[in-house]
This record gives C-alpha cells, sequence and structure tokens, in this order.
C-alpha cells in the first residue's frame, strides 16, 4: 500500500493524538467528552427553557452559554476525579494515547472522506480510506 498525502495527514492527526492522550490521560479524555455531552445538552435544552423567561436573545444567550459552561465544568470534574481513582497513573496515560490515537485516526479519517466528498482538490486517493471503507462496508 502506497501512502497518498491525505494518508499523511490521517497519521499525523493519530500521532497527535497520542501525544496528546499520553499528557491528559483516559481521565483527561472522558472527562472532556463528557463535559461537551453535557453542555451540548445543557445549550440545546435551555435555550428552550429560557425562552419563556427572558424575551431578548442577547440575555438568553449569555444565560445559555453560562449555564452550558457550569455543566461542563461539573461534568468534566465529576468524571475526571472518578476515573483518577479508577486507574493508576501509568494505565491512565496508556490508555489515554490508545483512546486518542484512535479518535485521532478517526476524525482524520472523517475529515479526508469529507473533503472527498466535497470535492476539495489533492483529497483523493486515500489508501487508507479505501482500506476502512472495505473493512466497515
Amino acid at each position: 500500500m502506497t501512502l497518498a498525502p491525505p494518508d499523511y495527514v490521517v497519521l499525523a492527526l493519530a500521532a497527535g493524538g497520542v501525544v496528546t492522550g499520553l499528557f491528559i490521560g483516559l481521565s483527561g479524555a472522558l472527562a472532556f467528552f463528557s463535559g461537551s455531552l453535557a453542555a451540548s445538552f445543557v445549550a440545546t435544552f435551555g435555550w428552550r427553557f429560557f425562552a419563556s423567561f427572558v424575551s431578548s436573545g442577547l440575555v438568553r444567550g449569555i444565560a445559555v452559554a453560562f449555564a452550558a459552561l457550569v455543566a461542563f465544568w461539573i461534568a468534566r470534574a465529576i468524571v475526571r476525579k472518578t476515573v483518577k481513582v479508577a486507574l493508576a497513573q501509568p494505565g491512565d496515560a496508556i490508555l489515554g494515547a490508545l483512546a486518542a490515537g484512535v479518535s485521532g485516526f478517526a476524525v482524520g479519517l472523517g475529515a479526508v472522506w469529507l473533503a472527498q466528498f466535497i470535492g476539495f482538490p489533492g483529497a483523493e486517493g486515500s489508501s487508507l480510506l479505501n482500506e476502512v471503507v472495505g473493512h466497515v462496508g
């Protein structure tokens, strides 16, 4: 298999994920994911909830942004402390590197697929994407 330029982008994102995962660990990766999920949930439903109390779009946006930041912070703190207690330091770093490397690889493949879908010049010919699509379907 020969690698095309989009494949190097995918591999660079995977390598960056591995290095980042070593520093933040699995606890940091899971904490960020759960915090982002909580913030998006609060922002989605908070916009409709604050509509009955506040008529101004700017004030409602500020209130929803503040509520989303608080939800992000609380969920991130709870998950980070829980996972840090369950995993010792070397295991946390190794599992974090593995999880972040896989997610970086997946994000890179998604970016290459989106670039091919849009018709971005130079995005075609990714051997890694063709291999994954051949196995996944």
